[in-house]
């Protein structure tokens, strides 16, 4: 566990690189992130709704669910990651209610988003968007009350799907003012869209995402740091391989009676122990 993961996070930021953070949502893909060699996660807040509660990211969890999932990850992580929040469950109140819970749960970053309630992944249609002045007011809050001085604050903006870009720059620049650390312009369009964002905001903390089959344009890390970002986030890949691996071992056990094969090229499911850290508590045992 980090001692303290929003000062380890921010020195990740100052590095000469982009930084990648997956997003996970449990144990097992918290642990599959870290032994893969990411630097850094993204708590999901698609892959809470899916794995916590069984639903879909249409703005059914709250700030108690993601925070129990973040503190069972935080104990074994050795690696800081960012909250997925929402909108922060409420008005500026419940914004710093979600960002103690989330700090004492051991997140380094807590992420807020400009959308109205109930809100919806950012890659949805339907969305609708808090005027700006009520979401400088949680993000006000979320920076006056900090528990812990090194914790980041992301502002993500849903003003492009909304609104159109240059709403949503607005807002990214009305935000910063606010005391953002991280800006978040969710989904723009096109190459050129995502340039003017860059451009916009150069030597600012950007973040990006990229969604199997989303709005934004496919960028590689490489590419997305050389156009201007600084983090970029993949948060639907392990829930989304979870639902398609699952569906697919189970409709061969379904068809054939036989679990030996379900999975393409397994041959000792005991290799779920070592991942999830099994020499270590050997290790324990043996100090006695």
């Amino acid at each position: 566990m980090l001692k303290n993961p929003g000062k380890e996070l921010r020195r990740l930021l100052r590095e000469d690189r982009i930084l990648m953070a997956p997003g996970f949502y449990d144990g097992i893909s918290a642990r599959v992130v870290e032994q893969a060699g990411f630097a850094a996660g993204y708590l999901t807040g698609a892959g809470v709704a899916g794995s916590h509660l069984g639903e879909p990211d249409i703005g059914l969890t709250n700030g108690s669910d993601v925070a129990d999932v973040a503190g069972r990850i935080a104990v074994k992580s050795n690696i800081p990651f960012i909250a997925d929040c929402d909108t922060g469950y409420g008005n500026e109140l419940n914004v710093i209610r979600t960002l103690w819970d989330l700090e004492r749960a051991g997140a380094a970053a807590v992420q807020f988003e400009d959308q109205s309630a109930p809100k919806r992944c950012g890659h949805l249609r339907g969305k609708s968007c808090i005027p700006a002045e009520e979401f400088i007011r949680k993000i006000k809050a979320a920076c006056r009350e900090k528990i812990y001085k090194d914790t980041v604050v992301v502002a993500r903006t849903d003003a492009r799907a909304v609104y159109d870009l240059d709403e949503a720059l607005r807002r990214g620049e009305m935000y910063l003012n606010a005391g953002a650390d991280v800006l978040f312009i969710e989904a723009p369009q096109t190459l050129d869209e995502v340039r003017k964002i860059t451009e916009t905001f150069k030597g600012v903390p950007l973040l990006t995402n990229q969604v199997i089959g989303g709005k934004t344009p496919r960028l590689s890390a490489k590419e997305a740091e050389e156009i201007g970002y600084k983090i970029i986030i993949y948060p639907d890949v392990l829930p989304y391989c979870a639902s398609v691996v699952f569906r697919r071992a189970m409709d061969k056990i379904m068809e054939t009676g036989e679990s030996w094969d379900a999975v393409e090229d397994a041959h000792d499911s005991r290799d779920l122990f070592l991942t999830m850290g099994m020499q270590e508590w050997r290790d324990k045992e043996n100090m006695q």
